[in-house]
C-alpha cells in the first residue's frame, strides 16, 4: 500500500479534495436528515449515525459530478468504489442503547470501540468471522471538528495480520472462527501501541491499512456541530488477497 511502518498515512487538504468534501457534505446532510434513514442508522443513544453505504457516490467515487482525487491514490491500487459510509458523531457520543451490555459500552468509551474492519460477529454467540475483505480504509472528513476523531494504533496492522494468518492458516478465511485470536491480538496491541488521534481538515484524507486497529474517540468537548467523515473500503475479489 505504500504506507509507513505505522500502518497509516495522513494527506493534507487540496483544492480538488475540498470540492469533493463540499459535494459529499451536502449529500450527507440530505441523507442523514431523512427520517427513515435516521431510524435505521442512529445508535448509542442517538449519538452516532452509522451510515453504511449511505453516500450516493458513483463507482469512481465522484459525488454529483465532482471527482474524487487525491494524493492518497498513489498509495493504493485503482479499484471500483462502493457507496461510502457516512459516519456522523453527535455531542455526547457514546451514549448507551437500552440493549447494549455494560461491558460493550465500557469498551466503546475506554478503548474507542477498537476493531479491525470486516471481522463481523456471527450468530447468537457473536463469534467473529472474516466476512468483508477490504483492500484499505480511506477516511475523508466532510467538516471541521475537533471532537470524536478517528483513532489508530500505530503498528497494530502487523500484529493483527500476523495473528489472523496464524489462526486461519490454509483454510478459507471466511470459514474460521477467529474470536480468540482476534481478542488476544487486540490485548497485545493495547499493551504495546499508543493510540494516535487523526484530525484532518476537509479536503484532506487519512489512509489506514486494512488490518490496522482503529476506532472513534468519545466526544470530549462542549456541544457543537456534528463530526462527519466519509469512509471508503473497496474490497478485493478474493479472500486470499485480503490475507496476503
Amino acid at each position: 500500500m505504500g504506507l509507513s511502518e505505522d500502518g497509516y498515512a495522513v494527506f493534507a487538504p487540496t483544492a480538488a479534495g475540498q470540492l469533493w468534501a463540499a459535494a459529499a457534505r451536502r449529500a450527507a446532510i440530505r441523507v442523514s436528515a431523512c427520517p427513515a434513514m435516521r431510524a435505521r442508522n442512529l445508535r448509542h443513544g442517538e449519538t452516532w449515525f452509522v451510515g453504511v453505504d449511505a453516500l450516493p457516490n458513483a463507482p469512481d467515487g465522484s459525488v454529483d459530478g465532482v471527482s474524487l482525487v487525491g494524493d492518497w491514490q498513489a498509495h493504493v491500487p485503482p479499484m471500483t468504489m462502493h457507496s461510502a459510509q457516512v459516519s456522523i458523531i453527535y455531542p455526547g457520543y457514546p451514549g448507551r442503547d437500552v440493549d447494549e451490555a455494560q461491558s460493550a459500552h465500557r469498551y466503546r468509551r475506554l478503548r474507542h470501540a477498537a476493531h479491525v474492519d470486516g471481522l463481523l460477529p456471527v450468530g447468537r454467540h457473536r463469534r467473529r468471522y472474516a466476512q468483508e475483505f477490504h483492500a484499505y480504509i480511506l477516511g475523508l472528513p466532510l467538516n471541521r471538528s475537533k471532537h470524536a476523531p478517528t483513532v489508530v494504533w500505530p503498528g497494530s496492522h502487523t500484529i493483527m495480520q500476523g495473528a489472523l494468518r496464524a489462526a486461519i492458516g490454509d483454510a478459507p478465511p471466511a470459514s474460521v472462527d477467529v474470536t480468540e485470536a482476534y481478542q488476544a491480538a487486540r490485548r497485545v496491541v493495547f499493551a504495546r501501541c499508543a493510540p494516535v488521534s487523526l484530525r484532518v481538515a476537509p479536503g484532506g484524507a487519512f489512509l489506514l491499512h486494512r488490518f490496522a486497529l482503529h476506532g472513534t474517540a468519545p466526544w470530549d468537548g462542549p456541544v457543537g456541530p456534528a463530526r462527519m467523515i466519509a469512509f471508503l473500503r473497496p474490497e478485493f475479489d478474493t479472500a486470499t488477497a485480503w490475507l496476503a
